[in-house]
Order: C-alpha cells, then sequence, then structure tokens
C-alpha cells in the first residue's frame, strides 16, 4: 500500500446551535494540510465530537463551512471514513467479510485483495474467517481502523477509538496506526481526552474550551517519530498541552473555583 490518499481540510468560521437553543460550536477555524494528523483535546462538553460529526457529514453546521479537498463535505462522504470507541462490527460477518464492507466502492477483487493485506498488516492473518464475538476488544478495534482504510480515505476520523483498551494495548494500536498512516497518508482528525495519546500520535494538538466550544490553543508538536514517551522533551510537549487545558478550564470558573485549581495541571 503507497497510494498516499490525504486530502486538504478546511473547517472556516463554523458554528453549531442545535433546536433547544444550545450553541455548541462557536466561530471555530481549523486547517489539517493534506496528510497531517491533529488531535482535539479539551473538557467534555467543548465540542470535540460535535466537530467531528460535521466533519463527517453526519450533522448540519449552523454557519460556516468544511471543505475536503476544496469541496463540501456533502459531496465528498466517499473521502471520509470514521473509527468509533467501539468497534461497531456486523456481528454476523466474518472478520475478512466487515473489513470488506468498508470497501464497498471497490471492484470484488481490489477488495479481497486489500482486505487480504490488511489483516497481514494488522497482525490477524489467520483470522479472517473468525467471527467478531471471537476477537478480544483490541482485535476488533483493529479491524474496525482496517475497515476504514480498506477504501483509502481522504480523511480518517477518530472518536476516541483507543479510550475502552488497557494501557498496553492502547500503545500497541498507537504504532499500528502510525505505521499505516505511514503507508497511506490520511489525513487523520482524532479526538481524544488523553494528552499523552494527543502528544504521541499528532503533528498538531488542536486545544478548544467550553461553553460554546471554541479553539483555545494549536500547539504544533515537533518531536520526530518514533516518539520517546520517557524524554524530557516528551514530558514537556505534555505539560504545554495539560497546562493549555487548564488555562481553557479557569476562563469560564467561577471565581472561587478559579482559586482552587490555580496552577494545577489537568489529565483529560
Amino acid at each position: 500500500m503507497t497510494e498516499f490518499t490525504g486530502r486538504h481540510l478546511a473547517v472556516s468560521h463554523v458554528t453549531k446551535t442545535y433546536a433547544n437553543g444550545t450553541q455548541a460550536l462557536l466561530d471555530v477555524t481549523l486547517e489539517a494540510a493534506a496528510g497531517e494528523i491533529v488531535s482535539l483535546v479539551g473538557t467534555s462538553g467543548c465540542g470535540k465530537t460535535t466537530l467531528l460529526r460535521l466533519i463527517a457529514g453526519l450533522d448540519r453546521a449552523s454557519g460556516g463551512a468544511i471543505l475536503v479537498g476544496g469541496q463540501p463535505t456533502r459531496g465528498t462522504h466517499r473521502a471520509i471514513s470514521a473509527v468509533f470507541q467501539e468497534p461497531r462490527l456486523l456481528p454476523w460477518l466474518t472478520v475478512a467479510q466487515n473489513i470488506e464492507f468498508g470497501g464497498q466502492d471497490l471492484v470484488p477483487s481490489d477488495r479481497r485483495g486489500r482486505a487480504a493485506g490488511l489483516l497481514e498488516r494488522i497482525g490477524l492473518a489467520g483470522f479472517g474467517q473468525y467471527l467478531p464475538k471471537n476477537l478480544s476488544g483490541g482485535q476488533q478495534q483493529r479491524v474496525a481502523i482496517a475497515r476504514a482504510l480498506i477504501g483509502h480515505p481522504g480523511i480518517l476520523l477518530l472518536d476516541e477509538p483507543f479510550s475502552a483498551l488497557d494501557p498496553f494495548t492502547r500503545a500497541t494500536l498507537h504504532e499500528l496506526l502510525l505505521g499505516l498512516w505511514r503507508e497511506l497518508r490520511p489525513t487523520v482528525v482524532m479526538v481524544t481526552h488523553d494528552v499523552e495519546e494527543a502528544v504521541v500520535l499528532a503533528d498538531r494538538v488542536v486545544v478548544m474550551k467550553p461553553r460554546p466550544g471554541r479553539i483555545a490553543e494549536t500547539i504544533t508538536i515537533r518531536l520526530p517519530r518514533p516518539r520517546d514517551r520517557l524524554s524530557p522533551l516528551f514530558d514537556a510537549a505534555k505539560r504545554r498541552v495539560m497546562q493549555s487545558i487548564d488555562r481553557s478550564l479557569s476562563e469560564h470558573a467561577p471565581p472561587a473555583h478559579k482559586q482552587a485549581t490555580e496552577g494545577s495541571a489537568f489529565w483529560w
């Protein structure tokens, strides 16, 4: 797999207000270059998943524009794929069939060939005829990643796909994802509450603040890959992100809460 597929993503002055009057997003503007990994972090309620749904075309913005490769997202749904917190595999299909399900636009021979290659790549070459119920949680999430990538999407959306896994499995899947990303280079937008995960994976970390959701700061992670989680530079990058989250929360806290949390660092 050597075909680079990433597309430029542009989110321009996007707002989202729900029918009940709740304003989830206000004037959000960000870009992701083709092949870039961007992580969205921030406290619950800051609109991270709402923004991801708008990019995916699962919901419509109240204002602003979202362009994928210069085109509105409603016309580029085939260029966008997603992985969620739960694998959401179809229980009546085999592992191979679940992966192939993500490549409905491919001719059957290409679909089977890509599925076989991805099974090998994710370390499940002998599991193609298994049903999802026979796999561990980590193995199921590997299948979900393979299903999302079989069509070589231009944009890969990740909504906390590793949050339910144990730390060892999570770290293993980080390396798997980065290996597949290096081969295909999709543009990746990832929602996570885990600051370490954001620093391990992302080129840039976008810190969002709540009520309504807005961008507080964008932090570029200037660390070579593979990233050493134990290095002082890695630790410094983590601290910078956590301090940014801390500031975004303090801006909206009542005075007494501000005093209580001043100087603290939150882990989300």
